[in-house]
């Protein structure tokens, strides 16, 4: 397609235009003033719009859609043990396959263009993901309750090799395998060892729940005599390209350690807000070096994928936490929300608006009530805009969403069929 006359924001928030915007073979072949010869498919009026690169959730639990406000106003541990622990327990693959499709749903209307998961019945979620057209690191959960077993003696193990073995680069590099362990409180500091061994062995990342309330840091220290960071180092786990959720309460050494080992940090500020978890301390992390991107967490404790919500959260509250409201200007902010959760899932031609990268991109319309009048274009696009103003949403240069309209699935029957096992579950 060629996009004419439109207004491109790039991922660090610089803003051109009248540009115009050549894609083809799922690539931006050309961003430039002029317009490039040659014939296109289709060729869009970009007048009033913007475009702008999609959004990467960098920590969420995509089938957990089908636990959206069924524990609500309970303080975590309770919200695990509980309620979403006993749920989970009664999943199956078409569950899953279900609650990750209307996931994706959500997320696609919002501009989220790639997401990174943590879950179980990984192979229902990749076919979910495959289908659709969305990108994804799907990391397949780890914990371990049983002191007798072993890394290779949990289900976890044997899934994870097919996983990898089956998936790993599958459609067209859409979908990657990632090692996930839960945490350090679900996860033996044996089994987390096994686990480094095994993803450096395979070549691939690993996502972790890290120091997310003050109670797993106390904890930790009273296990191990330190802190969820130090068990994952002394492990082998940071030796590895890790992405950290939450972060909420890691010591200024902690800090330290992470920015060493170039540890990426997904920060979840609603989910944390509404567990009551407390608030992470990102602008540091960032000026530490810190690569900060953002995540939704589960529907089951934000209660939505909007990734729009999140990113003017996270603004907010790096202003309201300071006192200073030149923190976390809405450049930065755009950057965490793209880019930065495009380098934490090793996609380093993704997540920024350049000649040459994955055409992973969004338009927004401004003729919105919100966006109007337009004193600084960046500033509506962090703090006015929200789903409804998302028009397209393309993948590699495919189109998934377009005014409304999915071009890949069935929405209707995606949320009958996410009703009719939340039914059969309860």
């Amino acid at each position: 397609m060629l996009i004419k006359n439109i207004t491109v924001i790039r991922a660090d928030g610089t803003c051109f235009e009248n540009m115009t915007v050549g894609v083809s073979g799922g690539t931006f072949s050309y961003i430039g003033r002029s317009v490039p010869e040659g014939e296109w498919k289709e060729t869009i009026d970009g007048s009033q719009k913007l475009l702008i690169p999609g959004f990467v959730n960098a920590h969420t639990h995509v089938p957990m859609t089908l636990m959206r406000g069924y524990g609500d106003d309970m303080p975590l541990d309770r919200w695990l043990y509980d309620r979403v622990f006993p749920f989970e327990d009664k999943l199956d693959g078409d569950d899953v396959y279900w609650g990750s499709l209307l996931g994706i749903a959500e997320m696609l209307a919002s501009g989220t263009t790639s997401f990174s998961d943590m879950y179980y019945f990984c192979e229902s979620i990749i076919k979910a993901v495959t289908e659709s057209g969305i990108k994804a690191n799907i990391g397949r959960g780890i914990s371990c309750f049983d002191h007798t077993k072993k890394f290779r003696d949990l289900p976890a193990y044997n899934e994870l090799t097919y996983l990898i073995d089956s998936f790993q680069g599958a459609a067209d590099g859409r979908v990657r395998v990632d090692a996930a362990p839960h945490s350090e409180y679900t996860t033996r500091p044996d089994i987390l060892a096994d686990i480094a061994d095994f993803a450096a062995e395979h070549d691939i990342n690993i996502q972790v729940h890290l120091s997310e309330t003050q109670k797993e840091q106390l904890e930790s220290t009273g296990r191990h005599g330190k802190t969820p960071a130090s068990v994952m180092l002394d492990a082998g786990i940071l030796e590895l390209p890790v992405t950290a959720a939450h972060c909420v309460w890691i010591t200024d050494s902690d800090m330290e350690l992470l920015a060493e080992k170039k540890v990426t940090v997904a920060h979840c500020p609603q989910s944390n807000l509404k567990l009551g978890s407390g608030i992470a301390r990102i602008q540091k992390m960032r000026h530490s070096g810190i690569n900060v991107a953002l995540g939704t967490d589960s529907a089951a404790s934000n209660n939505n994928l909007d990734m729009f919500q999140e990113v003017k959260a996270a603004a907010l509250l790096a202003k309201g936490v300071s006192l200073n409201p030149c923190e976390m200007p809405a450049g930065d902010a755009l950057y965490m929300a793209t880019r930065a959760g495009a380098l934490s899932q090793e996609r380093d031609d993704s997540g920024d608006i350049i000649q040459g990268n994955r055409a992973d991109f969004v338009i927004l319309n401004t003729r919105q009530p919100a966006m109007i009048p337009c004193h600084n274009v960046l500033s509506n696009v962090i703090y006015a805009a929200g789903a409804g103003d998302v028009e397209m949403t393309v993948v590699d240069g495919r189109v998934l969403y377009r005014n409304g309209v999915y071009t890949t699935l069935d929405i209707e029957r995606i949320m009958y069929e996410v009703n009719r096992c939340v039914n059969a579950l309860i």
